[in-house]
């Protein structure tokens, strides 16, 4: 069985509301606000704001949502009134059966900076937020404009380059739970180790969760 890892785009209307199912999920909010009810609590959330839900949650508010969610079961399973949504899903190479760590942060890009060759101790999906990357991504390159969504299994060999005066991305990572609290930047040869990162991240959160399995509501 396989294990997947989703980013949606959703735009909240005043006057409605939008239920979800019980999931792991990073929520963030690109521009507006948007209002979580989950676990018996409404959230506020403001534009550049990210918070993980885990409930059954209701949302309300005025903005668009980033939400990267963590499912049990592969991509195929999406649900067709979430194909809509849908920006970018992947499978991910982990248990299904059993927790994870979900990490979710922004990476900011300082004028001229690259990032050393490098990889990740697991997945993620990240998505621009502003500003233009040139990323070199295992053996394919691809210029990146605000709001591209891309997948890296960690394991490819990957270099990003800001070509404006500032970019940046935010990212969800799933990753072994025993990784909570650790680095999972890897540099890929020992010269690579010894460059300037090149980037700045600023966590959100970083907690073990456990899916849903298959049926689960």
């Amino acid at each position: 069985m396989a294990m997947s890892l989703r980013l949606f785009e959703d735009q909240l209307v005043p006057g409605q509301r939008v239920s979800w199912r019980a999931a792991p999920r990073a929520i963030y909010v690109r521009s507006g606000h948007a209002e979580i009810a989950g676990g018996g609590a409404w959230r506020r959330l403001a534009a550049g704001e990210c918070a993980l839900s885990v409930d059954a949650a209701e949302l309300a508010g005025d903005g668009e949502i980033w939400t990267f969610e963590v499912a049990a079961q592969g991509v195929a399973t999406v649900a067709p009134v979430d194909r809509m949504r849908i920006v970018l899903a992947h499978d991910v190479d982990l248990d299904p059966s059993g927790p994870v760590l979900l990490r979710a942060d922004t990476v900011a890009f300082p004028p001229d900076a690259a990032t050393p060759r490098h990889g990740h101790k697991g997945p993620g999906i990240r998505r621009l937020l502003h500003g233009r990357l040139l990323a070199e991504i295992g053996g394919e390159t691809r210029m990146l404009g605000p709001g591209a969504a891309w997948f890296e299994s960690g394991r490819d060999a990957v270099v990003g380059r800001n070509l404006a005066p500032s970019s940046a991305f935010v990212r969800a990572l799933v990753l072994d739970p025993a990784l909570k609290g650790q680095p999972t930047f890897v540099p890929w040869t020992a010269a690579d180790a010894a460059m300037p990162r090149g980037a700045r991240s600023t966590q959100f959160f970083d907690e073990i969760v456990a899916p849903p399995p298959a049926g689960g509501s």
